[in-house]
């Protein structure tokens, strides 16, 4: 850090509902970069505003070559995004792939809670980081120990206040960027008003969950978690099976009723930030009874996976970050999406109906392994939220910024090594073009 670094010319995109893109750039200018910002929305002008931004008003279609004019002129070295699969994003990642600018998506880590991700391009199957086991077992044996200890904590207002400010600024002023494409899975004034209602369910539910977590940890037979997640997240939209995630809920049913133990029971977890709108707990039962598992299916609405972990004997997941969660805790996994960990020897590599009789725990030492690659290659200590943690992230993401190669220690394989399990599975349908013709021949 102290060395003069190489100039470079960072372009943001749309970031976090937190200021911390702002801060990130302008310590970056700071040290003699050119930054510029582009806002697309009323709530991009919440958090970054002045003579470093500029304002993009055109259609999405006009965009790709708006930007491509932009990075001309700034001769730009890197355009800088949060969710890599934002219309806005997939499209400047092209762009950016096309003239040979390093496209740098960040998203909230794997590893939770005070990490996050600096990745070229983007995540899941999207991502450059390798999927060969025996690789992440060499490099994490030339790696230091995984910190464990958590180090910044993220004020829960802070995320409830700025996530339903940027939303709903841009439904209200709408008309300071009529042809913006928000790209939302629910409109805005039907979302965060949902929110109300859920928290208040879920907090009278507070005390039935942990009688139901007594009683179920009182049984001896066979259980499997399903930890559901947010319907509007791209994790689900894009990287898993079209139709997920009420096609997974039900496939996983069916599999269960036709392949598991007769006495084994099946335990859906809501997802803590869960809106309620699609009400899994009432559609889940109901799904149940139909197959006539009304007695073996459990709702739980409440409760970590701490307090869960210990009575199952296997998890099911879309690619949830509970996922990797599970498999640091020597438990059983299967992944139904494209997810960063789903490799040989961690998680369940055949059907769905074969892993209920026989849910093999994982490899403890490659477990591990994956979370120190994942840590010191694609991950920088930080937050979001809170001033400590986005002082850490602005401070440990300019050295990974300033540096040739944005992902560390060789952790980067040139084609997305996940892209193929997602064509297979019908994921991945808006493939870059920019990729180069192996990737492109893959079977749609």
């Amino acid at each position: 850090m102290d060395e003069t670094p190489r100039r470079r010319s960072f372009i943001f995109l749309q970031g976090p509902t937190s200021t911390v893109f702002r801060d990130l750039g302008r310590h970056l200018a700071g040290r003699g970069h050119h930054v510029l910002r582009i806002n697309l929305c009323p709530g991009d002008w919440l958090f970054w505003r002045g003579a470093d931004t500029m304002t993009y008003r055109g259609a999405l279609a006009d965009w790709p070559a708006f930007l491509e004019g932009v990075l001309r002129a700034r001769d730009a070295t890197d355009i800088v995004y949060f969710a890599d699969r934002f219309p806005y994003h997939k499209a400047a990642q092209a762009v950016a792939r096309r003239m040979g600018v390093r496209a740098v998506s960040m998203e909230y880590g794997y590893i939770r809670p005070d990490w996050l991700i600096l990745e070229e391009g983007g995540q899941t199957a999207y991502s450059h980081f390798p999927s060969n086991p025996d690789l992440v077992r060499a490099t994490a044996a030339r790696l230091p120990a995984f910190d464990y200890i958590r180090r910044y904590d993220i004020p829960a207002w802070q995320e409830m206040v700025c996530e339903p400010l940027f939303h709903l600024s841009n439904a209200l002023l709408r008309g300071f960027t009529p042809r913006y494409a928000p790209n939302r899975y629910y409109p805005e004034i039907r979302e965060f008003p949902a929110y109300i209602p859920r928290f208040v369910r879920r907090a009278r539910n507070a005390r039935s969950v942990h009688a139901q977590l007594v009683k179920l940890a009182s049984t001896h037979v066979p259980k499997f978690l399903v930890p559901l997640q947010m319907q509007n997240d791209y994790q689900v939209r894009e990287n898993a099976p079209p139709g997920y995630q009420h096609g997974f809920v039900s496939e996983v049913l069916a599999s269960f009723k036709r392949s598991a133990p007769h006495d084994a029971e099946l335990i859906f977890k809501l997802h803590p930030m869960d809106n309620g709108i699609e009400r899994w707990d009432r559609a889940v039962p109901r799904m149940a009874a139909e197959l006539g598992l009304s007695t073996r299916v459990h709702v739980l609405d409440g409760a970590t996976l701490r307090e869960v972990f210990p009575i199952v004997c296997g998890c099911v997941v879309i690619n949830s970050t509970s996922g990797l969660e599970a498999l640091r805790s020597g438990i059983a996994t299967k992944a139904m999406g494209v997810a960063i960990y789903d490799m040989p020897g961690l998680t369940h590599e055949g059907p769905l109906d074969g892993f209920w009789a026989e849910p093999l725990a994982p490899d403890i030492g490659l477990a591990r392994a994956l979370v120190r690659c994942l840590a010191h290659g694609i991950h920088v200590r930080g937050t979001v939220f809170g001033a400590a943690g986005r002082a850490a992230f602005v401070q440990n993401a300019v050295a990974r910024l300033e540096a040739d190669h944005l992902h560390c220690h060789g952790l980067y394989v040139t084609q997305p090594p996940r892209l193929a399990d997602a064509f297979a599975r019908g994921i991945a349908a808006d493939l870059v073009p920019a990729l180069d013709d192996q990737c492109l021949s893959l079977p749609a």
